[in-house]
Order: structure tokens, then C-alpha cells, then sequence
């Protein structure tokens, strides 16, 4: 399969939606029958995120044709709703992918609108809002799911959920392959429970998962998951999260732990999860286990923690292999042969933000003492573009001997 990371959907990705296009209008060149294949698939990505300002920009263009959104601009706000809800009954499109961010009457108007009359296609369904919009938002879609036949995808960002959520959703969208909810809050209710028997990936992206209870849910064919682990003195194994990897990790293959702050993961997860491939995390802060020299896990990807690095170097004098931070120890724990994506799309990412000079330079010599050790044990350290640690530090020398060329041509030129 690979790492995930690297081939996971980029979704919304602008260029990548650039890109399709150019190739949808090409195709559409060719003869009638392309052109009418072509057009059933416009509007594939679509969000509506407005600025304040006009925008005039393509994907905004994009989606006011695919929303129906054609209102004069002296209606009000309510007749701005009709205008687009009678613009919706005229339009045949039918996006399949869509992120609408509702900010305030006129959005939650669009979204409840497209719901009604544009949605009958959709398969993946991200919505961002403010908190006073979540609750009408969450009952505009569980009371509505029967229009919403196509969505396997649900992405649900800053609603605050009361009651039993879960359980709502389990009803509501029983075929989900995908389930994403953060921030925001959720109630603590043992009787809430999740039914998905299609569910591959779920993303909490939630302070704790206290207070749910893991034991309820049906999730048998989980290949992803995304849970939060806040700070423990030992890594309990009876917290909630740990009951959740515990009962469900069987067939994982992706493990994404957030909100992690100075845990050390408990042995038993490479029991409880033998099948996982993959871990994305800050290993500044999350400490792996041994790994038994059987399990398949070779792929890691570490998220900066920008808050930590230069503090946590200088202070531990990381000279001392006895000292060293916490993603040194995980990074001579990783088998050999392993992946190591850095979560970065350049190397200087890791310190541009740092200005004192002498904390730059640790943490720039830090990093080479990870890409030795990376070295010996044959792992390959990458970023995100997947340029090599190895193949910056020869780009650097490279700039370094040209601009010194430079300087000599120029000093002799003087001459």
C-alpha cells in the first residue's frame, strides 16, 4: 500500500482540482458524447468559503454556479434564500464533493437550500461553522439524510453535539465509509453508540474522548483511526482511548494520535493493534514502545511541535545520548528500513520560525544528529515533498560552493 500520508486524498486541494479541470475541458473537444460525459462530472470539488471581500476567483465561480447562488445583490437576506432556492430548482448540478463554511443566515440559507434541491449526489460532505450554527446544522442534516443518499463521507467541524450524536449518525448515514468531527464539544453520555459496519476511517479530532464509550461501537471494517490522548503519568490502559484501540485496533492500518502531550504509549498497543502500518504523531512528546521485531509497522510521521523544540533541546544538553529528546529515543526504537516523514514541506520549515540565532543552530544540528542516526539504521528521512535529509544538506553545500564561487570571481574581478 505505502505510506498513507503520501497518498492519502487531497482534498480540496486547489491545483490538484486546477489540474482535473484543464483535462475535463480537453476531453470535452473531442465529440459530442465526451462533451456530455465531461459535463456529468463538473463541479466534482466545490467550497463555498466566501471572502468578505468580492471574490471573483474561479473556484467561488465555480461554486455559486453549482449552488445555484445567483441573487441580486440589493435583496435582503431573506430574499436572497428565495432567489437561490428558485435559481437551485432550475440548476442540474449535482456536486459531488463540497466544503461549505457557514459563518452566518446567508450560508446556513445556502446550505439548507442545496440540501433540498442540490445535494442527491453528494458523497463527501465537509462542513465548517460557528458554534451558534451547529445545532440547526446537525438537525437540517439528520432530519434530511434521505436526500443525502450518496454521502459516505461526513466531516463535521466546530459544532458543539448534545445528546447521543453518534447515534444519530448511525441511523442517519448507516453506510458512512468516513467520519470526521472536530473541535467543538461532545457530551459525556454512556447510552450514545456508533454503528458504521462500512466505516474504514474516523478522525476525533476532540480534546478527550472521556465520556464516550468505545465498548457500544460496531465498527468492523476500521483500517483508519484519529483519537486524542491527553497527558497521563503512565498511559492507563484502562482510559477510554486505550478501551478504543484495544477493542477496535485489530485491523488498523493507520493510527493518527493527537492532542498527545508527554505520553508514553502502552506496550500492549502492538497487541492490540498488529496489523498497523502506519503512526502519525509529534514524537517530541509521544514515546513509543519497544517495537517487536514482527510487527509490520514501518511507516512514521512526525508532526512539528513548534511550541517545544529549541526549549526541550537546549535544557536536555542533548549531547548526552542519556538526555536525548524524546524523538531521538523513538527514532532509535523505529526498525530498520522504516519510513520517516517530517510534517514539512521544507527542511527550513523546522526552524524558520526560530530567530535566536544559537537555538537555530541547536535545533539545526539536532536535526543532523536524527539524520545520523537515521543513517545507520538505514531509515529514510523525509519531508513532505519527499526530499531526503541527505538531499537537502547536498542542495545546501551546492548553494554554499556556488555563492562562494561567486565571491571569488567577483573579488578577482576587482582585482
Amino acid at each position: 500500500m505505502g505510506c498513507f500520508w503520501h497518498q492519502q486524498d487531497k482534498y480540496h486541494n486547489e491545483a490538484t482540482y486546477n489540474l482535473a479541470e484543464i483535462y475535463r475541458r480537453n476531453i470535452r473537444l473531442v465529440c459530442r458524447a465526451w462533451r456530455d460525459f465531461a459535463d456529468e462530472h463538473r463541479f466534482r470539488w466545490i467550497t463555498w468559503d466566501p471572502k468578505p471581500i468580492e471574490d471573483t476567483s474561479r473556484r467561488t465561480r465555480d461554486a455559486e454556479e453549482a449552488l445555484g447562488v445567483h441573487a441580486p445583490p440589493c435583496l435582503s437576506p431573506g430574499g436572497w434564500a428565495v432567489a437561490a432556492s428558485r435559481s437551485m430548482r432550475r440548476t442540474a448540478a449535482r456536486p459531488l464533493r463540497i466544503l461549505i463554511s457557514v459563518k452566518n443566515n446567508r450560508d446556513l440559507g445556502i446550505l439548507r437550500d442545496a440540501v433540498y434541491f442540490s445535494f442527491g449526489k453528494l458523497t463527501t460532505l465537509f462542513i465548517n461553522c460557528r458554534a451558534n450554527y451547529g445545532t440547526p446544522i446537525f438537525d437540517l442534516l439528520i432530519q434530511n439524510s434521505p436526500l443525502l443518499p450518496c454521502v459516505r463521507c461526513l466531516m463535521l467541524k466546530h459544532l458543539d453535539f448534545t445528546g447521543t450524536p453518534l447515534a444519530y449518525i448511525s441511523t442517519a448515514f448507516p453506510k458512512l465509509t468516513g467520519m470526521t468531527l472536530e473541535g467543538g464539544t461532545f457530551p459525556h453520555n454512556p447510552e450514545d453508540y456508533l454503528i458504521l459496519p462500512q466505516a474504514e476511517s474516523l478522525y476525533f479530532d476532540f480534546e478527550t474522548m472521556d465520556g464516550m464509550t468505545c465498548s457500544n461501537w460496531r465498527v468492523p471494517s476500521l483500517l483508519r483511526l484519529s483519537v486524542p490522548i491527553l497527558w497521563n503519568d503512565n498511559g492507563q490502559e484502562d482510559a477510554e482511548v486505550f478501551t478504543c484501540l484495544r477493542l477496535h485496533g485489530s485491523n488498523l492500518r493507520f493510527l493518527h494520535v493527537n492532542y498527545a502531550e508527554n505520553v508514553k504509549l502502552p506496550a500492549s498497543i502492538w497487541k492490540w493493534c498488529p496489523k498497523v502500518t502506519e503512526i502519525v504523531t509529534s514524537f517530541s512528546v509521544v514515546s513509543l514502545p519497544p517495537i517487536p521485531s514482527d510487527h509490520p509497522v514501518q511507516y512514521f510521521v512526525h508532526i512539528i511541535n513548534h511550541d517545544a523544540p529549541s526549549h526541550e533541546l537546549m535544557a536536555s544538553g542533548w549531547t548526552s545520548h542519556k538526555e536525548a529528546p524524546k524523538l531521538l529515543g523513538n527514532v532509535e526504537r523505529m526498525p530498520k528500513g522504516a519510513l520517516l516523514v517530517v510534517g514539512v514541506q521544507t527542511w527550513g520549515a523546522c526552524w524558520g520560525g526560530e530567530m535566536h540565532l544559537l537555538r537555530r543552530a541547536t535545533i539545526q544540528a539536532f536535526w543532523s544528529l536524527i539524520n545520523e542516526t537515521c543513517v545507520t539504521k538505514d531509515i529514510r528521512l523525509e519531508n513532505e515533498s519527499k526530499q531526503t535529509y541527505q538531499e537537502y544538506l547536498q542542495e545546501k553545500t551546492q548553494n554554499l560552493n556556488f555563492s562562494m564561487g561567486g565571491l571569488s570571481l567577483e573579488a578577482r574581478s576587482s582585482a
